[in-house]
């Protein structure tokens, strides 16, 4: 019984057009002092600080990404030196994540998950390459996934991919772990995540012509301003 009420819940957020998204934050605009941030100056102007962890300066302003990231609060309230001493793994090399594939917990500490097909016609998304095992519904809002920042960095050698996204049409059906993300990295996260499996990845269903990959190029307008400013090119 409860794996079919998680099963309608899981559907109906994949239906459901962008959720309602949380107020931003405030704490000092740009604040770039403290140990822990590492700037470059040769990208001073490209991501935050100079420290491309921390992701891009300009955000998207063009649908559909531009409403993926209206009111997201990159740091949760932090400063950039905050952020990165509460989630950078500092005895590692990357952030850090949560256990259990990231998914939210139930009273009982058991993540809560559920089988799922993803079928003929769904969109389906996320930020980064296809190397990935995780996906979302096409439509849900950047701070829902609870990712860290520097996954909105467009990759340098995929510059066709702006903002790192990516975007897939499901062709086939393909069953997945599905359940609500775990809040992380100051955002509220509670989206739906699509867990491939720990050996799969987007790229075996690329391959296998379970998932188109759709063209994202032009989806993305920039747009400056430090943190969340919304101003016009001049």
């Amino acid at each position: 019984m409860l794996r079919h009420l998680l099963t309608l819940f899981l559907l109906e957020l994949c239906l459901a057009s962008v959720l309602p998204q949380e107020s931003m934050s405030e704490y000092p605009d740009c604040d770039c002092t403290g140990n822990f941030v590492k700037p470059d100056r040769s990208v001073y102007y490209e991501y935050i600080c100079g420290d491309r962890r921390l992701g891009p300066r300009v955000l998207p302003r063009k649908l559909p990404l531009g409403a993926f990231v209206d009111s997201y609060d990159r740091f949760g309230g932090l400063t950039p030196n905050e952020f990165l001493e509460r989630w950078w793994n500092h005895t590692g090399t990357g952030y850090k994540y949560p256990d259990h594939n990231g998914f939210q917990l139930d009273e009982g500490n058991l993540p809560m998950s559920a089988n799922m097909t993803l079928t003929p016609g769904m969109l389906v998304d996320r930020f980064g390459d296809a190397g990935g095992r995780y996906l979302s519904p096409a439509s849900a809002p950047f701070s829902q996934r609870a990712l860290h920042p520097g996954n909105l960095d467009t990759p340098p050698s995929f510059p066709e991919f702006p903002n790192n996204y990516r975007v897939y049409r499901v062709m086939k059906n393909i069953t997945v772990i599905a359940g609500p993300i775990r809040p992380w990295f100051g955002q509220p996260g509670l989206g739906t995540q699509f867990f491939l499996g720990d050996n799969v990845n987007v790229w075996k269903y690329i391959k296998d012509d379970s998932l188109l990959p759709l063209n994202p190029q032009g989806l993305v307008e920039i747009n400056p301003g430090c943190k969340f400013e919304r101003m016009d090119l001049k």
